[in-house]
C-alpha cells in the first residue's frame, strides 16, 4: 500500500497496521526534527501509535487519517517536551535551592527534588512568601513590607503554603 487508507474502517486492526506502515517513517522524521534526537522521536512515535491504537475507533470518523496521525504526534511531542522541561526545571531548582541535591545519598537527593517540586507547585505569591522566609531569613513583618501585605496575611499565607507542601510531600512519599 502506497499511502494510508483514505478513511479507515472504525476499529479495524488491519487498517491500523496499514496506517502505521504508511506513516511511521514520515512521523518519525517529523518528530526527530521537532525533538532534535532520533531516540526521543522513537519514544514519542511509540506513544503516538499507542494513542492512535487506543483511539482507533475514531479513525473511522476522521476525514484525513494522515492529518489526524500527525496532529496526535504533534500533541505527544509537545507533551514530551513539556515533561522534559518540567524535569529539567525541577532538577535545576533542587540543585540551586538545596545542598542535599548534590549529595551522594540518593534519599537526600530525592528529598531535595521532592521539596523543589512541592515549592514550585505553590501559587507564585505563596511561593514568594516561603522563599523570603526560608531562603532569605526575613521576618513576617519584613516580608509584608516587601510584598505589600499585612503581617497577618503574610503569616497566614506562609502557614497555608507549608501545609500544602507537607501534603504534597506526603502524597509523593506513598
Amino acid at each position: 500500500m502506497d499511502g494510508p487508507p483514505e478513511r479507515p474502517a472504525s476499529g479495524d486492526p488491519a487498517t491500523f497496521v496499514a496506517l502505521h506502515d504508511a506513516l511511521a517513517d514520515r512521523l518519525h522524521h517529523y518528530l526527530a526534527s521537532m525533538l532534535g534526537a532520533s531516540a526521543d522521536a522513537d519514544d514519542v512515535l511509540q506513544e503516538t501509535f499507542l494513542r492512535l491504537a487506543r483511539d482507533r475507533d475514531r479513525l473511522g470518523e476522521v476525514d484525513d487519517p494522515t492529518a489526524f496521525a500527525f496532529a496526535v504526534a504533534r500533541n505527544e511531542a509537545r507533551r514530551w517536551l513539556d515533561a522534559r522541561r518540567r524535569r529539567a526545571d525541577r532538577a535545576a531548582a533542587a540543585r540551586d535551592l538545596f545542598v542535599e541535591a548534590d549529595s551522594d545519598d540518593p534519599e537526600a537527593r530525592e528529598a531535595a527534588e521532592d521539596a523543589a517540586i512541592a515549592l514550585a507547585a505553590l501559587d507564585p505569591r505563596d511561593r514568594e512568601v516561603v522563599e523570603l522566609k526560608i531562603f532569605a531569613g526575613l521576618t513576617f513583618r519584613e516580608i509584608g513590607a516587601i510584598v505589600g501585605r499585612p503581617l497577618g496575611t503574610v503569616a497566614s499565607r506562609y502557614q497555608s503554603a507549608l501545609g500544602r507542601m507537607r501534603s504534597a510531600l506526603t502524597r509523593r512519599s506513598r
